[in-house]
């Protein structure tokens, strides 16, 4: 197949950015070995939560709300009164409490988008078929795995502009199953298809003009295609966003998913000409898209009340936090010393516990919160590897590459043959490769019961206690350079006053076996990776003598003599602390045992039955990480709720119970509020990607959760899963990862942010930050503004607010 020819039509401008615009309203989808959290309405942050919802019912069929009965469960047990009321009046909503309870049990069936294979069943239904919406994302999502999966199959292709549109055809066209599954020939209507998306707008416009003439049902069609294969549509999105990373603007690869759905319509149409049912298919679609405004405010109107009950569930959860918060405000300060122990760790909530249990071994050890990537903006490369990966949050880009440099005698572990390795992971495993390596397998499962299993990645096979080089396209990074990088860690930390002799940097990692959604549970701020890269290279630049002396003299930080920093990590699965290199008399080793077994105790409390005593109880952690058939190894971030921006001495005494992300800031120290400025634009919204990723799972777990972990198939190695042997890609949490069985284990609340800082100068930050000025003013998240004497403010209608507890 020839190059589009340059004489070929052209999309009018108008179409073309309709295209673009649908396409950019999905929100991409990180692979398997990068999984990190995403908002999966980040696309939509422009507009309000509450459109948002009525938006996703009407398009996606999705209820971004829990359902009445939910509601109605949670009210006297955990949403009372005063909740309520509270709700009501910032919804502006002149009901009663009353009147909202009965309004729960009013029947809800609002209206929705029909998308054209909908309405040929409804109008043309035929029998022992599958129906058309059934049959295109079964056909669209097999083609997509082949494409991802076997890229030399189609490599033939390579390089033409519209490269899997023009794939997708040559296959359609040739697939002969689509006669065995519809009863009926549609090869001819696929030859018929123009070789360009160019073309097949053209041939489509006088037809959309003919039913679909208003832009916001124009791109509400285009909407809802793409919302129908939304699984692959984020992937194809995740594509397009890392060539936005490199600076390339572009929705290619979304676009080239819509443009075969918008074939699938064509053949459709052309097909629905045989039947009767014909000419009762343009006047459904013209009366859609002529009542879609209407039926969008509908939607809307009939979510208020859900609304407001969500808003309650919330305050109900925000309100108790924010009295605790208030009244640590109050107490007053206490004098610091030189701390024998500095730890600094992930915000993650998963940290809260551990940095209590520490905490409490001495009254002078510090801990700190910041973000788990220590701020490297790094890309990790094994030296005898052609393979890179990010070891940052997805938001940004690497600007470092970071490799180690190995004595020459150094011995390699060896690297796990992954091609073999993945043929089992395949849902297109065959039987016969199966049977031939059974007793393979067999030894594998009996070494996974009973042997620690190795690091997750390939790449960590090669981490050592080797050094580490730092390099910017491809140039090493000079002393100067280190310390200038030291030194604006140091300062972000709130480390460049007073260092302990011992700072311990704690990366964070999970350890399970046979889960595909391993890299779910490591360091989303490290994309999806342990920590361990990042703390390493941090140690080793804090502790270089040359980048010291140039701290000193070019920065004005002068870092004690005895001062050692040492990267560590924080075993999430099995709660342990684990330090690299440490000394082997060091007097604080016990310390970090203790707070470990002191945290284990704390998590026990989970179980029904857990074994008593320190060492059964490590124990049982260990076999839970090492056992291939645990659906829930760790809760990862489930409940998190809070993101608390503050000093740490407002919260040192109070149990948050794992649900608040914690960052460490002392507004004193941050005379430009530059620092204030960057937690909100970066932590901030990693912070909200996590929290409506938990929240989506929950909320539309068919949706937006990656369904049952017993079904789960890998799809091309490292994309995603499939539930079962195909349909869309699945996307989000399983439910084992927010569900123990019985009840939810993440209540689904929007993030309740707190910070500690002025009022005019997060107002400043807001003013100048687009995406924070989208997440605080359209309810993505709360914001509240917390006094040095405990007075509140909340962020609303684009301004400050008291709150009266």
């Amino acid at each position: 197949m020839s190059a589009v020819s340059i004489t070929e039509p052209v999309i009018s401008r108008d179409i073309q950015q309709l295209i673009m615009q649908a396409a950019s309203q999905i929100a991409p989808v990180w692979p398997l070995d990068q999984m990190i959290a995403v908002n999966p309405w980040w696309p939509k942050r422009q507009q309000s939560f509450k459109s948002v919802c009525a938006e996703q019912q009407l398009l996606a069929d999705t209820a971004c709300l829990m359902n009445a009965d939910w509601y109605l469960a949670q009210w006297q047990k955990q949403i009372q009164l005063p909740h309520l009321q509270l709700a009501l009046q910032e919804a502006e909503l002149t009901i009663s409490a009353a009147e909202a309870v009965a309004a729960l049990s009013e029947p809800n069936e609002p209206h929705r988008w029909q998308r054209l294979g909908e309405l040929l069943s409804i109008h043309a239904p035929v029998k022992h078929t599958l129906p058309w919406t059934q049959l295109i994302l079964q056909q669209l999502s097999q083609f997509l795995a082949l494409y991802h999966q076997y890229p030399e199959r189609f490599s033939v292709e390579a390089g033409i502009e519209d490269h899997a549109y023009h794939c997708w055809l040559t296959v359609v066209r040739q697939d002969k199953g689509l006669q065995v599954l519809t009863g009926t020939d549609l090869t001819a209507l696929f030859a018929t298809l123009p070789s360009s998306p160019q073309q097949l707008m053209q041939q489509l416009l006088p037809w959309l003009d003919s039913w679909c003439a208003d832009e916001s049902a124009r791109l509400a069609y285009f909407e809802a295609l793409l919302q129908s294969i939304s699984g692959w549509a984020g992937w194809q999105a995740w594509l397009d966003w890392q060539q936005q990373l490199q600076g390339q603007q572009s929705n290619d690869a979304a676009c080239q998913l819509l443009y075969m759905l918008l074939g699938w319509d064509w053949v459709l149409w052309q097909h629905s000409q045989r039947h009767k049912a014909y000419n009762q298919l343009l006047p459904a679609l013209q009366q859609q898209s002529q009542q879609y405004t209407a039926m969008l405010d509908n939607t809307e109107k009939h979510q208020n009340v859900r609304q407001v009950w969500q808003r309650a569930l919330e305050l109900s959860v925000q309100q108790p936090l924010l009295q605790q918060l208030q009244k640590a405000a109050q107490q007053p300060g206490n004098v610091r010393v030189r701390p024998v122990l500095q730890a600094a760790f992930c915000i993650d909530v998963r940290s809260e516990p551990m940095r209590r249990a520490l905490e409490q071994q001495h009254p002078d050890i510090q801990t700190l919160g910041f973000a788990g990537f220590f701020g490297l903006l790094i890309a990790y490369k094994a030296a005898d590897s052609k393979l890179s990966r990010p070891q940052l949050p997805g938001l940004f880009a690497p600007t470092l590459e970071v490799t180690q440099i190995r004595p020459e005698n150094a011995t390699l572990s060896r690297q796990p043959k992954l091609g073999w390795k993945q043929s089992f992971d395949l849902a297109s495993s065959s039987l016969g490769m199966v049977e031939a390596a059974g007793p393979v397998k067999l030894l594998s499962l009996i070494k996974r019961a009973f042997i620690r299993p190795a690091a997750k990645h390939a790449l960590n096979q090669h981490l050592d206690n080797s050094q580490w080089q730092l390099t910017r396209q491809q140039q090493p990074l000079s002393v100067s350079e280190q310390a200038q990088l030291a030194a604006a860690i140091l300062a972000a930390m709130g480390l460049s006053a007073t260092l302990a002799p011992a700072v311990m940097l704690f990366g964070h990692g999970s350890e399970s076996c046979n889960n595909p959604h391993a890299a779910a549970l490591d360091c989303g701020a490290c994309g999806g990776q342990t920590g361990e890269v990042n703390v390493k290279v941090l140690a080793q630049i804090l502790n270089d003598r040359a980048v010291r002396t140039e701290l000193a003299e070019q920065h004005g930080l002068a870092i004690p003599t005895d001062t050692v920093f040492y990267g560590a990590m924080h075993h999430t699965t099995t709660d342990t602390l684990q330090v690299y290199q440490a000394p082997a008399a060091a007097n604080w080793l016990s310390w970090l045992t203790a707070a470990g077994e002191h945290a284990r105790q704390q998590r026990a409390t989970q179980f029904t039955a857990p074994p008593q005593g320190a060492s059964a109880l490590s124990q049982f952690f260990k076999l839970r990480s090492r056992d291939w058939a645990q659906l829930r190894p760790e809760w990862g971030l489930a409940n998190n709720a809070a993101f608390i921006v503050a000093p740490r001495e407002l919260t040192k005494k109070l149990d948050l119970q794992g649900r608040c992300f914690l960052h460490d800031y002392d507004v004193s120290k941050d005379t430009d509020f530059s620092l204030l400025h960057t937690i909100m634009t970066a932590p901030m919204v990693v912070t909200n990607w996590i929290n409506l990723q938990y929240y989506a799972s929950v909320v539309a777990p068919d949706k937006y959760g990656s369904g049952n972990k017993l079904l789960h198939n890998v799809v091309a190695g490292h994309i995603g899963v499939f539930e079962g042997n195909g349909g869309d890609l699945r996307i989000g949490l399983a439910w084992q990862s927010v569900h123990d069985g019985k009840q939810l284990r993440h209540q689904p609340v929007r993030l309740s942010v707190i910070i500690a800082a002025p009022r005019q100068a997060i107002a400043g930050v807001i003013s100048r930050s687009a995406d924070v000025a989208a997440l605080v003013n359209n309810q993505w998240l709360w914001l509240y503004q917390l006094d040095d004497d405990g007075t509140l403010h909340q962020w609303q209608h684009h301004g400050w607010q008291p709150v009266m507890l």
